[in-house]
């Protein structure tokens, strides 16, 4: 399964920062797997594409950085599986 991840700093004092460049620099991204991994250019956090195979390898992923990251998860379909469950909500509400 396919999330999107993005991500805020907690804190963006010069300790914090110089801390999380330092775990940053030793960290070895997973369980997940990273189809795509990026900053904001404005520095303030950025997001990834993250596949897990569920919910609890996710949290694997990003349970190193809880106390330096705010997240914000959301499971991803391919945009033809989206249109076609969204065609399905529609038909649904037409018929009642």
């Amino acid at each position: 399964m396919l999330f999107l991840v993005t991500w805020d700093f907690i804190d963006s004092s010069d300790e914090a920062q110089e801390r999380t460049l330092q775990l940053f620099a030793k960290w070895q991204p997973g369980p997940g797997t990273f189809h795509g991994f990026y900053g904001y250019a404005d520095g303030n956090g950025g997001c990834a594409i993250i596949e897990a195979a569920d919910a609890a390898t996710l949290a694997r992923t990003v349970a190193p950085w809880t106390a330096y990251l705010s997240f914000e998860t959301r499971p991803l379909l391919p945009v033809q599986e989206s249109a076609a469950i969204g065609a399905e909500g529609l038909a649904w509400r037409q018929a009642n």
